[in-house]
């Protein structure tokens, strides 16, 4: 597996700062078309399309603990990082680019951690190796998935986690519905970890009424998967979703629980950590089918005996100027913002957390190419809960 490269992360740390200060942009909601499993929320969608891009909307600034933790891991940064060749600027539309992204991490390199403070005692070693022989826990997940106007039904799976070693040509690319980044010839110190997703269901509570044939269509999600290929530590260097069934339309629901799962199985310090510790992870991975650079800024929280709660902070860019989403036409991203907070709990000793709650969205101003002068804002959010039991 490809070394991590570290050329641009001092100042990239220091533009995410600014950047996870600032306000982010609101936009109206355009939703794509999802088909039979589709419920309607109860407010009206909002317009399809603008002549111009929206106005921004003011929001909160980040929590001032999460602003310190990034400057106190670019500090750290500073002290282990090779110096200023080659250094990137913070890209202020949100788009890295394809020859910065390789800079920051090169396609098929396993994620970076840097440890910004160890925390106060008592400390914890948390997370644990993942192999073949090791005991591979299950779980439930529950996910709600939104698409501007458009509201799919809350549903819940349970998972089934096996872990074994990568084959040795796994797919680079979108192949027969199959979102892949999942690096060629991966290196035989790698493990992949397949989250099988069985008895997919309705959730008892919805967002609205379902059509008559959710349940049966659901259900054809059953042996959907989503695999990751990780260090035995989880520093994550691919990732892909298979969807079962034949109904397209509900691909959405199987990229929110890979974007959920990468979001909640992470990669740990060597050293262990007590309550304001914390830590930040650079890896380069998929978001709704989007290839991205993502930054997590981990801290712990609260200590309960031999439970870690965390919080979980991320910022994604994204590597192209075009999105993979079907029904978009030939176009071209002007704009594009992804962020997610998580809260997990996690016992020592474990690779997995005992309870994880998430949120995310997806947000980009879309350029058509034959209407270039005009804004299509796409946008989606999901939240999840998961649990895993070893």
């Amino acid at each position: 597996m490809k070394s991590v490269r570290n050329h641009g992360y001092r100042s990239f740390v220091s533009g995410l700062q600014q950047l996870l200060k600032s306000a982010l942009l609101a936009a109206p909601i355009m939703g794509l078309v999802m088909g039979l499993a589709s419920c309607k929320a109860d407010e009206a969608p909002a317009p399809a399309e603008t002549d111009t891009q929206a106005e921004p909307e003011k929001k909160p600034a980040v929590d001032q603990k999460i602003a310190n933790a990034v400057a106190a891991a670019q500090a750290n940064a500073q002290a282990t990082s090779p110096s200023g060749a080659g250094q990137v600027a913070p890209p202020a539309d949100g788009i890295i680019g394809v020859e910065a992204a390789a800079r920051e991490v090169a396609p098929g390199s396993a994620a970076q951690l840097v440890l910004g403070a160890e925390g106060g005692s008592p400390r914890l070693r948390l997370g644990a190796e993942r192999s073949a022989v090791s005991s591979a826990p299950t779980g439930k997940l529950q996910l709600s998935y939104r698409s501007g106007g458009s509201v799919m039904p809350t549903i819940e799976f349970d998972l089934k986690v096996k872990v074994a070693a990568p084959a040795s040509a796994a797919p680079a690319s979108v192949v027969d519905g199959a979102q892949a980044n999942v690096p060629n010839g991966a290196s035989p110190t790698a493990v992949l970890t397949r989250f099988s997703l069985a008895n997919a269901r309705p959730a008892a509570d919805q967002p609205g009424r379902l059509p008559a044939n959710a349940r049966a269509e659901i259900s054809k999600l059953n042996g959907s998967s989503v695999e990751l290929v990780s260090t035995p530590r989880g520093a994550l260097s691919g990732q892909r979703f298979q969807l079962a069934g034949n109904n397209p339309d509900l691909q959405p629901l199987v990229a929110g629980s890979a974007d959920a799962l990468t979001s909640v199985v992470l990669l740990y310090p060597d050293v262990p950590v007590g309550v304001g510790g914390f830590w930040m992870v650079k890896s380069r991975e998929a978001a709704n089918g989007t290839e991205v650079i993502a930054y997590r800024m981990v801290r712990v929280t609260e200590l309960l005996g031999d439970v870690a709660r965390l919080s979980v902070n991320t910022r994604r860019y994204l590597v192209n100027t075009s999105l993979p989403l079907e029904g978009l036409p030939p176009h071209r991203v002007r704009k594009f913002e992804s962020e997610g907070n998580a809260t997990l709990s996690l016992r020592a000793g474990s690779a997995y957390p005992e309870q994880a709650e998430l949120q995310d969205s997806f947000m980009a101003l879309v350029a058509p190419s034959d209407r270039p002068n005009q804004a299509v804002p796409v946008q989606s959010e999901f939240s999840a809960k998961l649990s895993f039991i070893p």
